[in-house]
């Protein structure tokens, strides 16, 4: 088992500098590239995902990497990946019901959705913005690009082409990563298994490891 801190997590390196509207799945993706060949280990490779940039970044690889995938499971995860600092502060000062229907809701109130949430959003990014050159009219551009250009990610996001023996694992109390967002991946994703864990919030894994470690156990012993 390799235990992986993607950049900007755990203690892997935190870049010092902050760069509004650079994703970083990109790299992170490079990086287990990288770990992965320089471990040797290059078929039979199996996935575990935590969370949406984890498990974003899980089903991303799957993807670009197919034939070499054995398995996938995803934890607490979902369809929309946060993997830059506007899209993270945007996504974590959303109420849990807009979380729970989120292109339902945004369909019809994304403006009025943006004109309460870019406030904050740059007060988040108060201590940062002093190395960054922006007007005002600027900063709200730019977030309102890197918004929209998360919801259409999203909308455009076919997690079909994912193949391999996939696990889905959801909290019944999860306010992160509801589990709609899981009933959702079950339904897109042709080969897997979905399971929801009552009394778990979004770190079920650590909530309810027993039942998480038994789940993935089963899974993997019954992969043909």
């Amino acid at each position: 088992m390799i235990a992986f801190d993607a950049l900007g997590h755990g203690r892997s390196d935190h870049p010092k500098e902050i760069n509004l509207s650079k994703n970083l799945r990109y790299d992170i993706i490079r990086d287990l590239e990288d770990l992965l060949k320089h471990l040797g280990v290059n078929s039979h490779i199996g996935i575990i995902g935590h969370s949406l940039v984890g498990g974003m970044i899980g089903q991303l690889f799957v993807m670009k990497h197919p034939e070499d995938i054995k398995f996938l499971i995803l934890l607490n995860s979902g369809y929309i990946i946060i993997d830059n600092v506007i899209r993270n502060i945007f996504y974590n000062l959303l109420p849990y019901f807009i979380r729970m229907n989120f292109l339902d809701v945004i369909k019809n109130s994304i403006e009025e959705i943006l004109d309460k949430t870019i406030p904050f959003i740059i007060t988040a990014l108060s201590d940062t913005l002093g190395g960054i050159k922006l007007t005002k009219d600027q900063l709200f551009m730019k977030i309102e690009e890197q918004i929209f250009n998360m919801i259409n990610e999203i909308n455009e996001y076919d997690p079909s082409h994912i193949n391999c023996p996939t696990l889905i694992i959801g909290g019944r109390l999860d306010n992160f990563a509801p589990e709609i967002m899981s009933e959702e991946l079950h339904k897109k994703i042709p080969n897997s298994i979905l399971e929801i864990i009552d009394m778990a919030g979004h770190f079920a894994p650590a909530q309810r490891s027993d039942t998480i470690n038994d789940l993935i156990s089963e899974f993997i012993r019954n992969l043909k």
